[in-house]
């Protein structure tokens, strides 16, 4: 038998980390870049790292196709900049109280599709970015057909909720595009004090001392692109057995893990979803939490490695360490170097 592909299927996604440090991977890395073949590019969590909108990394105006943010913790929305590895030399981004994805969707006209009681949160930031960035006001985003299909790029950001089915962003003249699904989460998504608005009146909006905005129940993603790569995005979770099913149901081939600890999935925890739940062809480690890598090789006593470690003793699936600016590359089957 003789199977024809398309020309997106057989061509590869590129994953690019967007980190603190060239060539490494280090304690505040969340963000992550993805280039379909048909060339829609989503961004997800630029967090700390991603320098706003004019990060040179991100592209020209407009080229953030889609912004994904699972949650709205500091560190996957931005409030300070991380200029090095370990995270603890920082600078104020431009319009700290709005955050850094709100910045970079506003001005690269992005669709930020978002799950729990994010779209009020994302709306009401693209909004006073009209003010603070001269940008364009957000819309709601299209959802036409049985693929909820959009057209990016955009000429204004929108804001499109997720919650539990899919959304297909289409590059114009495309006839097939990136399929995005949330999935459950075990953490938390309290937004945080400093990105919670005023009231109209200006007065301060009631949140009491010691507690966060209310943003609804936290995500994970699947995102799925033109040439058969199936993407699970755990999040920052806890261990959960939904994502056998998941993996099941949507073929997943990549899994991203966040195994830092404490806050998610510890490295051990990481090891098992990935060889007993998820069983992809590649696993990226994400949020580690700690400088994991010296010139590019995992160091010795950390979390990385015993990650990796464990991964090799329950699974065949092969761990691509995520070092910033360096490019990823990942057929249809999840083979990915």
């Amino acid at each position: 038998m003789i199977i024809m592909m398309s020309a997106a299927q057989a061509q590869s996604v590129t994953i690019t980390p967007l980190g603190a440090t060239a060539g490494e991977f280090c304690a505040g890395d969340r963000a992550l870049l993805f280039e379909d073949p048909t060339g829609v590019r989503v961004l997800i969590a630029p967090g700390r790292t991603v320098k706003g909108s004019a990060d040179l990394r991100l592209g020209a105006t407009g080229s953030v196709h889609v912004l994904l943010i699972d949650h709205p913790h500091v560190d996957h929305i931005g409030d300070v900049f991380h200029n090095n590895c370990a995270g603890t030399s920082t600078s104020p981004f431009a319009f700290p109280t709005e955050g850094n994805a709100p910045e970079i969707a506003a001005v690269h006209n992005s669709a930020v599709l978002v799950g729990g009681e994010l779209p009020d949160f994302f709306t009401k930031k693209l909004n006073n970015m009209v003010a603070l960035a001269k940008t364009v006001a957000p819309a709601n985003c299209p959802a036409a057909g049985l693929d909820n299909t959009f057209t990016v790029p955009r000429t204004s950001p929108c804001v499109g909720v997720i919650r539990g089915g899919t959304r297909t962003a289409v590059m114009t003249g495309a006839s097939q595009g990136v399929k995005i699904t949330t999935i459950p989460a075990f953490h938390a998504g309290g937004v945080a004090r400093i990105h919670v608005d005023p009231l109209p009146d200006g007065t301060d909006p009631g949140v009491p001392e010691g507690l966060t905005g209310y943003a609804g129940s936290e995500t994970g993603y699947i995102i799925r692109f033109t040439n058969g790569l199936s993407v699970l995005w755990t999040g920052d979770s806890g261990l959960i057995g939904d994502w056998a099913t998941q993996a099941k149901f949507y073929g997943v081939n990549l899994a991203v893990v966040h195994g830092g600890d404490i806050f998610t999935m510890g490295p051990d925890e990481a090891a098992f979803a990935v060889g007993q739940l998820i069983k992809p062809r590649s696993v990226i480690p994400e949020h580690f939490n700690q400088v994991s890598t010296t010139g590019g090789k995992v160091n010795g006593g950390t979390k990385l490695e015993r990650f990796i470690q464990q991964l090799k003793g329950q699974s065949k699936s092969r761990a691509v360490v995520p070092l910033s600016d360096v490019p990823i590359s990942c057929d249809g089957q999840g083979n990915c170097s």
